[in-house]
């Protein structure tokens, strides 16, 4: 008796290939940590600025023009050292050198932050249209931060920051200007060339790319093409000059401050405290390596995030 199978009842049995690639295959993602550097640089920088914030409402920081008393009781030049009445000992009026740091920390930060934004959205602004429109645009605006960087850095500075007083003085509608605001302008502007140079490079790479060639293709105006499809791809190379000119800003404060072209009278910042204290290095040195150790650190900590955005995002400026 033949018994017969009909071939549509029967389910075959899947290959072993077939099988194996019905199952997609998952890769371990292993978390790798960050490395001591990044740690201790976020971290520091995390504490320096939640200080700097918050230093007015922090117990353990007194006003930066408070008197400590010395251990007769009175006020005097260099009364402590590092210790537990003053953790960076007292400078050459009786204050707190840790509070003026920290105070000091407030001013520096915010000028550096407020140039590296000026520096930025101009540099930026330059940077994307001259890498775009090529030609005599491109011409005009490196012609432009050639200039800027033909001179020297801290010696245009100078010249800036006197120019911008003499302007405040004269001109009454510029009261709003103060040394503060002359000195985050003129940063600024010594920001511009090497932002717009980088940013010019960048967009001249990304204007070639499929994504803009579709865009233009579709009939997008320049504009959008601009700030809609190439300034987006330009945010990690952007972030991770910031981080490195920020740091530059920094120091540069203190170089002006070290020169008498600080803020306002009163205010305290590295850099003037540096001034203050360098002549008496010798007997009370912690007045003035403390303010040196905070600016290094801080400026450290900075090239640190830049150079570990720079590898994330493969950034090259070389060339450039």
């Amino acid at each position: 008796m033949t018994t017969t199978i009909d071939p549509s009842t029967t389910t075959p049995e899947p290959s072993a290939p077939a099988a194996a690639q019905s199952t997609p295959a998952r890769k371990k993602r292993s978390f790798k940590w960050p490395g001591l550097g990044l740690v201790f640089a976020v971290g520091f920088l995390g504490l320096l600025t939640f200080m700097a914030i918050f230093a007015d409402y922090l117990s353990f920081i007194p006003y930066p023009d408070a008197k400590i008393p010395g251990p007769n009781g009175r006020p005097g030049r260099y009364n402590w050292g590092p210790g537990w009445t003053a953790w960076f000992g007292t400078d050459g009026v009786s204050n707190d050198v840790f509070s003026k740091t920290i105070y000091g920390a407030r001013t520096s930060l915010q000028v550096g932050v407020f140039a590296t934004v000026f520096g930025i959205f101009v540099g930026g602004v330059l940077g994307v249209i001259a890498g775009y429109f090529r030609g005599w645009v491109d011409r005009v605006v490196m012609i432009i931060t050639d200039c800027l960087l033909a001179l020297p850095a801290l010696l245009l500075a100078i010249i800036l920051v006197n120019r911008l007083s003499d302007y405040a003085e004269d001109e009454a509608w510029l009261g709003w200007l103060s040394r503060k605001w002359q000195i985050v302008i003129t940063l600024g502007i010594l920001a511009t060339a090497p932002l717009a140079r980088i940013v010019r490079a960048q967009t001249l790479s990304l204007r070639e790319r499929e994504f803009v060639l579709a865009a233009r293709s579709l009939g997008a105006k320049p504009g959008r093409v601009m700030f809609r499809e190439i300034l987006p791809n330009l945010i990690p190379a952007i972030l991770t000059v910031a981080f490195t000119g920020l740091s530059i800003l920094i120091a540069a404060e203190g170089a002006l401050a070290f020169l008498g072209l600080g803020v306002e009278v009163g205010t305290p910042t590295w850099g003037k405290l540096i001034d203050e204290n360098r002549n008496k290095i010798d007997e009370s040195w912690w007045a003035t390596i403390f303010p040196c150790l905070m600016l290094f650190l801080t400026v450290l900590s900075f090239n640190i995030i830049g150079d570990r955005l720079s590898r994330r995002f493969d950034i090259r400026q070389a060339g450039v």
